[in-house]
C-alpha cells in the first residue's frame, strides 16, 4: 500500500503488516517476509513522479527515493557528499510565509522593500530554511531510520534569496558515531550548504540527527 510520509512524499508499506522495511534484493518485507506486489511498486513510482512534478523537487535520479528508504546509520559515511536536487523560490509563497511568520517589510511589502538596501523583496531566512528542509527530509533523511534531531549549529544566511531563484542543496557527512547510551542508534553531524542558480552559497547549517542502526 502507498501512503504519504511527513514530507508529503509517497512511500510503500507492506500490505500484510504495514512495515516499510524491504529487502531490495528479494522484494520481501523484513518484518513478515511478505513479497511486495509488482503492481504496488509500479504505483509507487508513478506516485513519486507525480510528487516531484507537483512540488518542483528534482531528485538526482529516479532511484533516489528508493535509496533513501533503506538508508541507516551505517550508510552515513564521514566525508560522503550528497546532492539533494533543486527547488524553486515562488514569490507568492515568499510573501505568504513572511506575512504569517516573519512580517518584516523587506519580506512582505514590495514598495518598501524596493527602497531597502536589498532593492526588492527577499525571502525570510526561515523560509529559505524550510525550502532546504523539504529537500533534506525527502532526499537525505530516511523514513525508516530518522529518529529526531537535538538541534542545529552555526546557521548562516550568506546572501539574499529572491523570488524566482532556484535553490539546490549539498550535504556533507562530517561525523557519524554510535550513541554512547543507546545501542540502537547513532549520531550523524552534517554540513548543509544551500546555493542559488548561479552557484553562490546563500545559507549554511551544521545539523545533528539521531539515526537508527540497521536491523540485524
Amino acid at each position: 500500500m502507498i501512503f504519504e510520509n511527513p514530507a508529503g512524499a509517497p512511500e510503500l508499506a507492506c500490505n500484510a503488516c504495514g512495515c516499510r522495511w524491504f529487502d531490495r534484493m528479494t522484494g520481501a518485507c523484513y518484518e513478515c517476509g511478505e513479497p511486495v506486489p509488482p503492481q504496488d511498486i509500479e504505483a509507487y513510482h508513478t506516485a513519486l513522479r507525480e510528487f516531484h512534478q507537483r512540488t518542483g523537487i528534482h531528485p538526482n535520479d529516479a532511484s533516489k527515493e528508493a535509496q533513501m528508504t533503506e538508508r541507516w546509520f551505517e550508510d552515513y559515511r564521514p566525508g560522503a557528499v550528497h546532492e539533494l536536487g533543486s527547488i524553486p523560490v515562488d514569490e507568492a509563497e515568499v510573501l505568504e510565509f513572511a506575512r504569517r511568520f516573519d512580517p518584516q517589510p523587506i519580506h512582505t511589502d514590495p514598495v518598501l522593500a524596493e527602497r531597502s538596501p536589498f532593492g526588492g523583496i527577499i525571502a525570510s531566512g526561515w523560509h529559505t530554511g524550510s525550502l532546504m528542509m523539504r529537500l533534506y527530509a525527502v532526499n537525505y533523511l530516511s523514513p525508516a531510520s530518522s529518529l529526531a534531531s537535538p538541534g542545529l549549529d552555526e546557521l548562516r544566511w550568506l546572501q539574499p534569496v529572491r523570488p524566482g531563484d532556484t535553490l539546490s542543496v549539498r550535504v556533507t557527512v562530517e561525523d557519524a558515531r554510535p550513541s554512547a547510551s543507546k545501542t540502537d542508534r547513532g549520531v550523524v553531524r552534517s554540513l548543509i550548504e544551500v546555493f542559488n542558480q548561479h552557484g553562490a552559497p546563500v545559507m549554511t547549517i551544521r545539523a545533528v540527527n539521531m539515526v537508527a542502526r540497521r536491523p540485524a
